[in-house]
């Protein structure tokens, strides 16, 4: 089944700032941040941690350039907690790629400051809209981009009807009404 797109358009990006004692960090290329990369997205977002996907999904992903894309979230105790990329795509389009967090740091804002840092971070590139993919088990991610006023768009999916998945998402999530962008936006490249 396919992942569903969520899609904001160029604007104003309300700022969050990140707790106390946090910081952020771009990666270098070292080891030991590949390392924490590929601990933070397994059982999230990966099934385990081989070192394929940090090649896979950072390395040779499009357009991706990691010493400048790929950020950390550190804890006041030095260590990496969470990590996003925001990617500009070679059709123009802000992507934001790879989101994840360390299960003992969830529900502390870091998601909502990542987010804005990463939107921030496109809107100074001069991008015309944002986009980014996720999946229906996903609530508390959906929501935060929601919030952020990312839109669901309705992306032809063979295998299930899109729209149907996406009222089944917010209706868990207990939103009243949402609006669902067409398959394609404006001058969407995806």
């Amino acid at each position: 089944m396919r992942q569903m797109k969520m899609l904001r358009p160029s604007g104003p990006v309300t700022h969050r700032d990140l707790p106390a004692g946090y910081r952020y960090e771009f990666y270098t290329g070292t080891e030991a941040e590949r390392l924490d990369w590929l601990a933070m997205n397994k059982g999230a977002i990966l099934p385990d941690d081989d070192p394929k996907w940090f090649d896979l999904l950072i390395t040779r992903y499009p357009d991706v350039c990691p010493e400048k894309d790929l950020f950390f979230v550190v804890s006041p105790d030095g260590r990496r907690v969470a990590t996003s990329a925001s990617v500009v795509h070679s059709g123009g389009a802000g992507y934001v790629h790879m989101v994840a967090a360390l299960p003992e740091v969830r529900g502390k804002g870091i998601g909502h400051a990542m987010l804005s840092f990463s939107l921030e971070t496109l809107e100074a590139r001069g991008v015309p809209y944002i986009y980014l993919t996720t999946d229906d088990f996903r609530l508390a991610a959906i929501k935060t981009y929601l919030d952020a006023d990312f839109r669901p768009v309705l992306w032809e999916d063979p295998e299930s009807d899109m729209a149907a998945r996406w009222d089944a998402v917010i209706d868990k999530l207990g939103y009243r009404k949402v609006e669902y962008l067409p398959e394609k936006y404006e001058n969407d490249p995806t």
